[in-house]
């Protein structure tokens, strides 16, 4: 059956649903099964970082506006995700537990989620992961399964930014340097006293052992992989997620002079009344940087520029047809199509909303609003000139100015000058 075909009108498909909605199952002390929520070719299984849930959170809300359900497995991390896709025979007998959400009327970005129930083994349609699966190898340490089997194919996403943080009340210093950092996560306890920490500092991380935003963060600090970072600083290191080290950061078990954590721009940007971001200077570089223009933008300017360089693309892997490289999983199809911000493959696909948007308010950046790039495993940035650029656009809508210098309105190219398109409404 293919998935995902959706009526334009919404309004009457909701009637007509309702009108023949099936008997809620529970189960697992009352908790709703997830097949039961909507017809299943309305609903989307997914899985991966902590990281990107501000993202999904938001974006699986807004995808109830054309009747899809988007479910998301919030108790685990990327690379462990991506493993028992790859490989299920290494999964424990489990019943998944899945979280959809919904926007809240007349309160837009406010969130509110609900659990229900997969079925037992359950995988999820799309995994999505901070880091190539090889770079994955380090935490399972099985040659034999550091690669993606026949079957799976993985594809690029949004970029995403890990961020150093300390409390807003944190007044020593301002910025770090990739050294100090690898200092920091390396040695434990014995760079303290270099970086300005009591020995009692807690400093926090992720469990290495599941977290692709764990190895993402030892190679953009400038390690070749995550098992260079130590696996006992301080209290609270192991089996963090992305949220977590947000909280942890600030208390109230903590004291926030002296606790430094890091986190993913998503969560920065939803706690930034909490946090405080360092500046970071980079391997190689003279000057650190945030990921935005200053401390009170979200416009990740620095980030999409090459600048800050502790960034790298979301993962999104799911099953492919292995004649074709095609993803034949209508579902995780669609919402790579979503993501990538492609063409959908039927106009009753389209979104009522720009995912660009969502990407803005929820701390990531398109492809098309990226001017740097690099390849797999690698840290070193090569310039980038994508096919449909956005650059205006996202500035715009990450910032939520109405004009921008430089930034031309069109609708077609007649009103861009010699060697511009118009695209995303600019000229570029």
């Amino acid at each position: 059956m293919n998935r995902l075909r959706y009526s334009a009108a919404v309004g009457c498909v909701a009637l007509a649903v309702a009108a023949v909605a099936p008997t809620r199952v529970y189960a697992q002390g009352g908790v709703l099964d997830c097949s039961t929520l909507a017809d299943p070719d309305h609903l989307i299984y997914m899985a991966g970082t902590t990281a990107v849930m501000p993202v999904i959170r938001l974006l699986g809300a807004r995808l109830k506006q054309i009747g899809v359900t988007l479910l998301w497995n919030e108790n685990d991390e990327g690379c462990h995700q991506v493993f028992g896709l790859a490989y299920p025979d290494s999964r424990q007998a489990q019943r998944p537990v899945f979280t959809q959400y919904t926007e809240a009327v007349g309160q837009p970005g406010l969130v509110i989620p609900a659990n229900c129930n997969g079925t037992y083994n359950q995988l999820p349609d799309l995994v999505i992961n901070d880091v190539p699966y090889t770079s994955c190898q380090f935490a399972y340490n099985d040659p034999e399964r550091n690669q993606l089997p026949p079957g799976l194919g993985e594809f690029e996403g949004p970029v995403q930014g890990l961020v150093p943080i300390v409390a807003s009340s944190y007044m020593y210093y301002d910025d770090i340097a990739a050294e100090e950092l690898q200092d920091l996560y390396v040695c434990g306890a014995a760079a303290k006293i270099l970086l300005t920490f009591t020995s009692d500092a807690d400093i926090l991380g992720y469990d290495p052992a599941k977290s692709g935003m764990h190895e993402l963060w030892a190679r953009a600090i400038g390690l070749t992989n995550g098992l260079a970072l130590a696996t006992g600083l301080g209290g609270r290191f192991s089996d963090l997620n992305a949220e977590t080290m947000v909280t942890l950061a600030v208390g109230p078990t903590t004291t926030p002079d002296l606790t430094f954590g890091y986190t993913s721009t998503e969560f920065y940007d939803q706690y930034r009344d909490r946090v405080r971001a360092l500046k970071v200077r980079g391997p190689n570089q003279e000057l650190a940087y945030l990921p935005d223009s200053d401390l009170t933008s979200t416009d990740k300017l620095n980030l999409r520029e090459g600048r800050y360089t502790l960034q790298g693309s979301l993962r999104l892997v799911a099953a492919i047809d292995g004649a074709t490289g095609k993803v034949s999983n209508a579902a995780a199809r669609h919402m790579i199509d979503w993501l990538q911000g492609n063409p959908p493959e039927t106009a009753d696909l389209n979104l009522p909303f720009d995912v660009n948007q969502v990407y803005a308010e929820r701390g990531v950046v398109p492809q098309c609003a990226m001017k740097v790039t690099h390849a797999g495993n690698s840290t070193a940035f090569k310039h980038y000139t994508p096919a449909q650029p956005c650059h205006c656009s996202f500035q715009l809508l990450a910032t939520g100015k109405t004009s921008l210098e430089g930034c031309v309105p069109c609708t077609d190219a007649s009103a861009c000058q010699a060697g511009q398109q118009c695209s995303h409404g600019y000229c570029e």
